[in-house]
C-alpha cells in the first residue's frame, strides 16, 4: 500500500512544484555555451521591475508571480573571450527571477565580497547560460578556455 500512495504522489505532484530549485549547470555546458569569458568580481546587487525601473525595498522578493528581478553587478576585469566589439565595465547580470529571494537577502549574501571569479555569460544582454548560474571559481580559468575554444574552433 505505502508503493502505491508513493507512486501516485509522484504522479500527482506537478513539475512546477520544483520550479524554486537553483539551476545547476557543468564547467563543459558553461564553457560551450558562452559568449563570454571573463574574469570579474562582485561589486553591488540590485533589483528592477519589468519596466527597468529600480527597486529599493530590502524586503522586495523575486518569484513566481512576481515581476521582479536580482542582479548581480559583476565589474569586469579581464575579457578572455568574447563575440561583442566592447564589453562594459559594469554587467547587471541577473539572477534566476523563478527563485524566491529578497533583495537585502542577496545584497547581504554579497556584502564585502571581493573575490575574482570565472564569468561566462551568453548572449549580448549578457546573462548566464542557464538563469542565474554564471560563475565559477579561477581556478577553472583554463580548462573552461580549453574546452570553449574546441567546441567554437
Amino acid at each position: 500500500m505505502k508503493r502505491i500512495l508513493s507512486v501516485l504522489l509522484a504522479v500527482l505532484i506537478p513539475s512546477t512544484s520544483f520550479a524554486g530549485l537553483p539551476f545547476e549547470a557543468t564547467l563543459q555546458e558553461m564553457a560551450e555555451g558562452a559568449d563570454h569569458i571573463l574574469i570579474g568580481r562582485i561589486i553591488g546587487v540590485d533589483m528592477i521591475n519589468s519596466r527597468g525601473e529600480a527597486v529599493l525595498d530590502r524586503e522586495a522578493a523575486t518569484g513566481h508571480g512576481l515581476d521582479n528581478t536580482i542582479r548581480l553587478l559583476i565589474a569586469v576585469d579581464e575579457v578572455l573571450v568574447t563575440n561583442v566589439a566592447t564589453v562594459p565595465n559594469v554587467l547587471p547580470v541577473p539572477l534566476a527571477s523563478h527563485l524566491h529571494y529578497r533583495l537585502g537577502q542577496i545584497a547581504d549574501a554579497h556584502d564585502g565580497d571581493t573575490a575574482a571569479r570565472l564569468v561566462l555569460l551568453e548572449g549580448n544582454d549578457f546573462v548566464g547560460v542557464k538563469p542565474g548560474v554564471f560563475m565559477r571559481p579561477l581556478s577553472d580559468k583554463d580548462e573552461a578556455l580549453r574546452i570553449h575554444h574546441a567546441a567554437h574552433p
